[in-house]
């Protein structure tokens, strides 16, 4: 007596999944000027962070951590953020 594999369709084969994990997160590019001696900082810190965490340390991951610990921490700008909605910034000068 013989014995055929089952076929039936109910029954779910577990696939296996890659590794790969993608998050696709929404980038934009800023432009903006810092003292001389902050960017010395900047640069120092880099090279620190760099070594400690044995991986690159881009400038934008360091403004990116710093800006939302900014707003993290600061209670007087989540207060005042509750309050307010984001509204297109004045560009005519006009105050």
């Amino acid at each position: 007596m013989s014995t055929t594999p089952e076929t039936n369709s109910s029954v779910k084969q577990k696939q296996e999944q890659p590794m790969l994990q993608i998050n696709r997160l929404n980038y934009i590019r800023i432009n903006a000027k810092i003292l001389d001696s902050t960017d010395q900082k900047l640069k120092r810190y880099l090279q620190f962070s760099g070594e400690q965490m044995n991986t690159k340390v881009t400038t934008d991951d360091v403004i990116e951590y710093a800006l939302n610990l900014l707003f993290e921490r600061d209670s007087a700008f989540k207060s005042w953020s509750k309050t307010r909605t984001l509204s297109a910034p004045d560009l005519s000068g006009k105050r």
